[in-house]
């Protein structure tokens, strides 16, 4: 117990340093944002790859579903979400070539910030799951969540004293601010999970169906930190120091949670 406290102590001191690297108080925001379109960057390609010998992890039934505080009555979901939350459980797949879909990959421990114009970020519920299964975003962007089912879901975004039901075409916007954290549904009518990651610096990317990622204005003339990270795994990291106008390539193999790990069939 003491051994796996101090892991995941670990796990959450990185996954903070990535979330709020770089932002150690306001003068030095201030002074580096005026630097930052002079900053040199170069680019990172990069693929996250399963463990040897590892097997995928897979979510919880209870991972998939956030009571709010405030109970009510809920409608009887259709049928075939029950197919769609057990596809759920294993939002990351393993491509022919070895490569993980899904994972974020972040920079940290750098000390000029890249520009960043504010974007949107869509999730949508659609045929009883939250699509995409994982959001990788910057303080300063929103949030536009939408079901594009016939069925009233009640998407949670974050610490929820209540549910409000989302009727089929309409739409929920929010700010979003650094952390970490889960779209999910109520119990009564679960629609999957997407997790969100905020971060105080637009140095990330998430891998595609293959596992590949691009980041394309990594800071330049630095050591930096790169590290891969997925809530069913443990974190990989690895550090690369590129000249401006650099490409670099990074391979980082990521093993998955015990906790997460389904037994042998």
């Amino acid at each position: 117990m003491p051994e796996q406290f101090a892991r995941n102590s670990r796990s959450w001191v990185l996954i903070a340093g990535l979330l709020f690297m770089g932002q150690t108080g306001c003068q030095a925001r201030v002074a580096e944002r005026l630097r930052v379109s002079k900053a040199p960057t170069a680019s990172l390609l990069g693929e996250v790859r399963l463990a040897p010998h590892a097997r995928l992890p897979a979510y919880t039934a209870i991972d998939l579903a956030r009571r709010p505080l405030q109970l009510h009555e809920q409608p009887q979901p259709p049928s075939e979400c029950d197919a769609a939350n057990r596809r759920s459980r294993t939002p990351v797949q393993r491509a022919d070539s070895g490569g993980l879909n899904g994972i974020a990959v972040a920079a940290s421990d750098f000390t000029h910030t890249p520009h960043h114009k504010p974007r949107e970020h869509r999730v949508v519920i659609e045929h009883c799951q939250l699509k995409p299964a994982l959001v990788a975003a910057t303080s300063g962007d929103t949030l536009t969540v939408e079901n594009r089912d016939s069925y009233a879901f009640e998407p949670l975004v974050g610490p929820s004293y209540y549910a409000t039901a989302l009727p089929s075409h309409e739409r929920l916007k929010l700010p979003l601010e650094p952390g970490i954290d889960a779209i999910q549904c109520s119990p009564g009518a679960p629609c999957g999970r997407t997790d969100l990651l905020v971060f105080m610096h637009p140095v990330h990317a998430v891998t595609d169906a293959i596992g590949k990622f691009h980041i394309d204005a990594l800071p330049a003339q630095e050591l930096v930190r790169i590290t891969a990270w997925h809530p069913l795994f443990e974190p990989s990291e690895t550090f690369v120091w590129l000249e401006p106008g650099e490409q670099g390539h990074v391979v980082l193999e990521l093993q998955p949670k015990a906790r997460f790990v389904p037994p042998p069939p």
